[in-house]
């Protein structure tokens, strides 16, 4: 259940045929006595007799049921491809368009500082996923995705708003906020634009990962391990050649082996790491820094 706030809100719905799906989560939310103040619209190119053109029309003339301002504040924002309308989501381009656009969306109500309700029940089932990632990105603990479930008399109807009795809710889907686990959204909220933004994570995961590796490298592992795995990981090396190449025997390398697997299962919090899991867990590292180290001569 939503709580309660006087904090203005955004709906943001993605459309599909069924044009009810955005008033029927609209009414649901205002029940739940959300302060809505706009309403955005993301749908694929209403050509004209087409469904969405159909389901465009419906609204247009739908949300002059509600009272002013809200009958005033529904917004409509057709996918485009380099400025071309997109009649579906069949390629790579117009799925990112889809990211961006939602993105956009998200990302200019949270500039007002309205609470985001995105539902996502509308459209292609590549809006659903580019909404949650962007979920992901840019919500704060006030915000909510939105799913919609229906059945009965108001599915079969499909008249624009829920009567007592309908069987229709509003279900909320779990968002595991990046912001939770990273200061990376301090950065997210500058950047307007979606993909510049994923590329801003991506580098921050990096440079994040190489340090968390580096770190249990330098601070975990003796020397002598830390040679061992530096030949595995630029090798792919058996025991008995990592053995040959630092002149040790094939049971101190494993040993030594067994040691980091140990140390790298207290690290991560992993039950069990195999020399395959090591070896994913550490191949971001650059081992050439490494066996350059000064520490490492003892």
């Amino acid at each position: 259940m939503t709580s309660h706030s006087h904090r203005p809100a955004t709906l943001i719905a993605t459309l599909g045929s069924e044009p009810q799906v955005v008033t029927a989560g609209l009414d649901l939310l205002l029940k739940q006595r959300v302060n809505v103040h706009s309403v955005e619209i993301v749908h694929t190119s209403a050509i004209p007799d087409s469904p969405i053109h159909e389901a465009v029309l419906k609204l247009t003339q739908a949300c002059q049921d509600y009272s002013a301002p809200l009958c005033e504040a529904f917004h409509f924002h057709p996918l485009l491809v380099d400025g071309i309308p997109v009649a579906d989501v069949e390629s790579a381009s117009a799925s990112q368009a889809v990211f961006r656009l939602l993105y956009t969306c998200v990302w200019n109500a949270k500039q007002r500082g309205d609470i985001v309700h995105l539902l996502i029940a509308g459209g292609r089932k590549t809006m659903s996923i580019y909404g949650m990632v962007v979920g992901q990105m840019l919500f704060d603990e006030s915000d909510r995705l939105w799913h919609l479930f229906s059945a009965g008399d108001f599915l079969t109807s499909k008249r624009m708003h829920p009567q007592p009795g309908d069987q229709v809710e509003l279900s909320e889907i779990p968002v595991i906020r990046w912001s939770e686990i990273s200061p990376i959204i301090g950065v997210l909220r500058s950047s307007e634009d979606a993909m510049s933004a994923l590329e801003t994570i991506r580098s921050f995961q990096i440079e994040r990962r190489n340090k968390e590796v580096e770190r249990f490298i330098q601070k975990h592992l003796t020397p002598a391990e830390r040679r061992v795995v530096a030949c595995l990981l630029e090798e792919g090396e058996g025991d008995e050649e990592i053995a040959q190449r630092l002149h040790l025997s094939p049971r101190t390398v494993e040993q030594h082996l067994r040691s980091v697997y140990a140390k790298a299962q207290d690290f991560w919090g992993i039950e069990r790491v195999t020399r395959s899991g090591l070896i994913i867990l550490l191949s971001p590292h650059q081992w050439a820094k490494i066996r350059e180290n000064p520490h490492d001569k003892s």
